[in-house]
């Protein structure tokens, strides 16, 4: 067996090895992660789309440098836990081994969604690329529209290309893909800093085309312009975080990583601050200001970054600008499929998700994670770039979740390392957090709304499906970590609450407005029809219209109250079903608990028990070594010492074996080894073992098996007959001199089944008895009868044979009362087989009598020298010519090197340094002689149970000799091999 565990560590070793990411990341590498995923083409589009209605230039800048110095807070914060837990999986890692698993899975379930999102995003603008460089040339093919945007095959197969292309070099090549990686991060920095200069450069107007520079407005004044920029910066900047899911990859110190963070949110604040300045820099010549020029341009039409780069630096801006933005595009695609892809792995090595997502490829690279990204993603372009528009508003869910989660993760581990530093950082991250949280799902709250309608909808069908696969995992949870915190549940059920109300709130105005806009529209129509003013207008006609108008919204209100209300019962259902589920294991878990307790209250008995029959037994053994060396002691007394130390280390080891045997089936390890038996005669063996005994007690003996028609059955003999041995045993034990002890085996009449045979044995005895009390908990294990003085047990007999029983799919109870005796009673069934022609026994032949030891030579094999000894003493003593060997190197050596006929046999123990029994048994097998290698060897060993007889089977011995060593049995096992 030692030679099966000795495989199983190579094989983990090799595993884990596998298992493990490599590292291979430098600085440069992580910093383009960092920037690349945090400054997408996005950037080139959101000065005109939302800074700059929002807040101006000026409070764009402001707003965006103050919402980096937050930023990089909650940037310390992960620098702070990634030097404390340097693995893959960022916030999941964090999260559950401070929180628990409940919490690491909810920060998870989102952050994985903004990750694999935002590769979506990046890959449908590939679309807009190519409709601006080819115009209409892809507008091929299948053609349909979804929420009134156009979707051509051939444009969609080029955001499905760019999936794939990049997905395979992510799983394949990483070190192709981070080096594509850093070599785009820094065309895109320097691609906006070329165009940045230019424009400058071409720009005569000073700061005058910047002017106003905030926002004219009564409502919102520069302040709060600031904040509404700030609340947009974990949008800017989700991404940068992205590198905590690859710290295991560092081939750098950790320590290094702020300086990293640093640099990446710097090179973001920069990129925003040229980019929103080159949007204005230049505009068209009837435009004033840029107020009215960014107020009156499509900004997805005519990008005004692009406008002023074409008009400052002509064909070659724009090669610069259009190298950028793809090369913003490629980052966002590489640096998100990594770290979506090491957050899986991360989830998967934790077993949350399959093990097939932790499998790693010839390059340390977790390709299955990508694929899976891959086979999801290449549906979503088919969906057309509004619907995408609608999930990308959800990236900021995941990203606030995260901060929020790594703040308040930094802060418990600070405070509980006494770091006042990380504490204060950890409250910053986790104020910021809730603030944006409060202002990115309430909508306009600060006049600006940054979710459309379907987005809150599709949060909460996301937040359902976390629910959903949350329970999924909760069943599979062999480990016992999920299900901890019913605060996190309350949570997420809170959330899909409150986003289907304003999904609801938000859904009703959009239908208000539609409705107002639709009867404006009728009265224009009308009144331009009808030539006349409003009160010439036919009412009835009026009436109809304004009732369907109110039929419509009615129709509209009630649709939307009704799928609200079918997602709440969904999630509540779930909920209920989980938190059911958590009950119902922290019941079982008490109930374990209890169990554990009375285990523990049972085994302490026991132990106590123990240490009384062990030390018996080992007293007697003591006592008579001491009596035996003294002086003037005669050769008889010195043999009935030797008689009384037999029988005593017989007791001790029936002891040592009922231990273990109860210790192998709470295990599960004991099966069952059902082989031909003949019951009648393991009943007659058992008679003739206790015969003696009872006679010496003056117990009246009685075995009877006359009824038993089908004698042999199949059957665990060596199990049977241990059953048979404890019954009797306690039988004898517990039945005073001149009592009863019948033994009746009856096969019982059953024509249902012809093929299995039903049995009932009963052991009666006239012995003292059980009380109810005793008698109920007889089979439990270390139970033992407290009012019997005087009488050794284990405690485990009972229990062992109830077990043994139940193995046999068969039924055991007692029937006893105090003074009235014992009896108990088995039913089982054995399969039958054919009864066999009896056959006399002979006596042994002439071959037998006349077989000689000494012409026999063995090698034994015992790296114990106690043992070595005794064993070339017994066996020298029976005329064997022996040689020994300390391990089974020297064994395999001394075997190699022998001529034919040096060896009759080898004696091998198993367990050995250098090399033990079972892989010297099969370098032995291996050898070039074929006479050497087919040498008798036979176990010698403590190794003594049914599956120890097999593994030395399998590894090639011939047989196998059990320690204690039993010399009647080893001469004839002996005999039985060298015959």
């Amino acid at each position: 067996m030692f030679s099966l565990k000795d495989n199983q560590s190579e094989l983990d070793e090799t595993s884990i090895k596998n298992s493990n990411l490599s590292q291979y990341l430098s600085p440069l590498n992580v910093w383009a992660l960092a920037f690349g995923c945090s400054v997408g083409w996005g950037a080139f589009v959101m000065p005109a789309t939302t800074f700059l209605p929002n807040a101006g230039p000026l409070g764009t800048i402001i707003g965006i440098f103050f919402g980096a110095i937050l930023i990089l807070t909650i940037g310390m914060n992960y620098h702070f836990l990634m030097n404390r837990y340097p693995d893959s999986g960022g916030i999941f890692t964090y999260t559950k081994k401070i929180f628990g698993y409940d919490h690491g899975f909810l920060s998870a379930w989102f952050l994985v969604l903004t990750y694999i999102v935002i590769i979506w995003a990046n890959a449908t603008a590939m679309i807009l690329i190519f409709r601006r460089l080819f115009g209409n040339m892809f507008q091929v093919g299948l053609h349909y529209q979804v929420a009134s945007y156009d979707i051509y095959l051939g444009e969609t197969m080029i955001a499905v290309t760019t999936l794939v292309i990049f997905g395979f070099f992510c799983a394949h090549s990483k070190s192709i893909a981070i080096k594509l990686q850093t070599l785009m991060s820094l065309i895109l920095m320097s691609g906006i800093i070329i165009c940045f200069i230019g424009v400058m450069n071409y720009h005569e107007g000073g700061l005058s085309t910047l002017l106003p520079m905030f926002v004219p407005s009564d409502k919102l004044n520069p302040s709060l312009q600031i904040l509404i920029i700030m609340t947009l910066t974990p949008w800017a900047f989700v991404g940068f975080e992205s590198i905590s899911h690859s710290t295991a990859e560092f081939k750098f110190s950790t320590k290094k990583t702020f300086i990293i963070m640093i640099l990446a949110i710097a090179s973001g604040f920069i990129a925003y601050t040229m980019l929103t300045t080159i949007s204005i820099a230049l505009m068209p010549a009837d435009y004033n200001n840029w107020y009215t020029y960014i107020e009156s341009v499509d900004p997805l039409k005519q990008i005004p970054t692009i406008f002023s780069v074409q008009t400052a630096m002509g064909t070659t801006g724009i090669a610069i600008i259009g190298a950028s933005v793809l090369a913003a595009i490629i980052t966002g695609i590489i640096g998100n499929y990594i770290a979506a892809s090491r957050l899986l792995y991360a989830m998967a090595k934790d077993e949350i998700l399959p093990k097939w997502f932790s499998i790693l490829n010839e390059s340390n690279s977790p390709k299955n994670t990508f694929l899976f990204i891959i086979l999801i993603s290449i549906i979503i372009p088919f969906f057309g770039q509004t619907t995408i528009g609608w999930i990308v508003d959800m990236t900021s869910v995941g990203a606030i979740i995260s901060y929020g989660y790594t703040s308040a993760a930094a802060y418990k581990l600070a405070r509980d390392e006494d770091n006042q530093k990380v504490k204060i950082t950890g409250i910053v991250g986790v104020i910021f957090a809730t603030v944006i949280a409060l202002f990115l799902l309430i909508p306009n709250l600060l006049s600006i709304s940054t979710m459309s309608t379907e987005s809150y909808l599709i949060l909460v069908l996301w937040s359902i499906l976390g629910f959903v696969f949350f329970r999924i995992i909760f069943l599979r949870d062999n480990l016992n970590r999920f299900g901890k915190s019913v605060a996190v549940w309350i949570i997420m059920l809170f959330l899909i609450f409150f986003d289907s109300t304003l999904w609801i709130r938000q859904s009703s105005n959009e239908i208000m407005e539609d409705t107002i806009s639709n009867i404006s529209d009728y009265y224009i129509v009308e009144m331009e029809n009808l030539g006349i003013n409003r009160q010439s207008i036919r009412h009835d006609k009026e009436e109809m219209y304004l009732q369907e108008q109110v039929d419509k919204i009615r129709s509209s209100l009630f649709l939307n109250s009704m799928i609200q209300l079918i997602l709440l019962l969904m999630s509540l259902a779930i909920m209920f079903n989980i938190y059911t589920r958590m009950q119902q294991r922290e019941r079982n878990a008490e109930y374990d608990k209890i169990k554990a307790e009375e285990n523990s209250k049972a085994k302490t008995t026991f132990l106590s028990n123990m240490s009384h029959d062990i030390r018996t037994p080992m007293n007697a053994i003591i006592g008579y070594i001491n009596l035996a060396k003294r002086d003037n002691v005669s050769v008889e007394d010195i043999k009935n010492f030797l008689t009384k130390i037999e029988a005593s280390s017989q007791h001790l080891l029936a002891l040592i074996n009922d231990v273990l045997e109860m210790s192998r089936i709470e295990s599960g390890k004991m099966e069952l080894d059902p082989v031909d038996t003949d019951i009648c005669k393991m009943l007659s063996e058992v008679e003739d073992m206790f015969a003696t005994q009872m006679q010496t007690k003056n117990i009246d003996f009685i075995v009877d098996t006359s009824t038993v028609k089908h004698r042999h059955v199949l059957c665990d003999n060596n199990r049977f007959n241990r059953v048979l041995l404890n019954l009797l045993s306690n039988a004898y034990k517990f039945t005073p001199a001149g009592g009863k002890i019948t033994v009746n085996l009856t096969q019982l009449e059953d024509s249902s089944d012809e093929e299995h045979g039903s049995y009932e044995l009963r052991v009666k005895d006239t012995g003292m008895g059980m009380t109810p009390e005793f008698a109920a908990k007889v089979f439990e294990a270390f139970e033992r009868d407290r009012t019997v003085n005087n009488i050794q047990g284990t405690g485990l007999g009972m229990a062992i044979t109830k077990s043994i029983i139940d193995m046999m799919n068969g039924t055991i109870r007692v029937e006893t009362a105090p003074n009235k005796g014992t009896e108990f009673i088995i039913n089982i069934a054995f399969p039958l087989l054919p009864d066999a022609p009896a056959v006399e026994e002979t006596q042994e032949t002439s071959e037998d009598t006349v077989f000689d030891l000494s012409k026999n030579k063995l090698l034994l094999v015992e790296d114990i020298e106690v043992n070595r000894e005794i064993a070339v003493m017994i066996l020298s003593e029976a005329g064997f010519v022996v040689d020994t060997a300390e391990n089974g190197k020297e064994a395999v050596d001394k075997v190699a090197n022998s001529k034919i006929g040096d060896y009759d046999a080898v004696l091998m123990d198993i367990q050995m340094p250098v090399m033990n029994g079972y892989e010297a048994t099969k370098a032995i097998r291996q050898l070039d002689n074929p006479e050497l290698a087919n040498i008798p060897i036979i176990a010698m060993t403590a190794n003594a149970f049914s599956e120890d007889i097999q593994n030395a089977k399998n590894a090639g011995m011939n047989d196998h000799i059990a320690k204690p060593i039993d010399v009647p049995k080893m001469m004839e096992t002996l005999k039985n091999i060298l015959r």
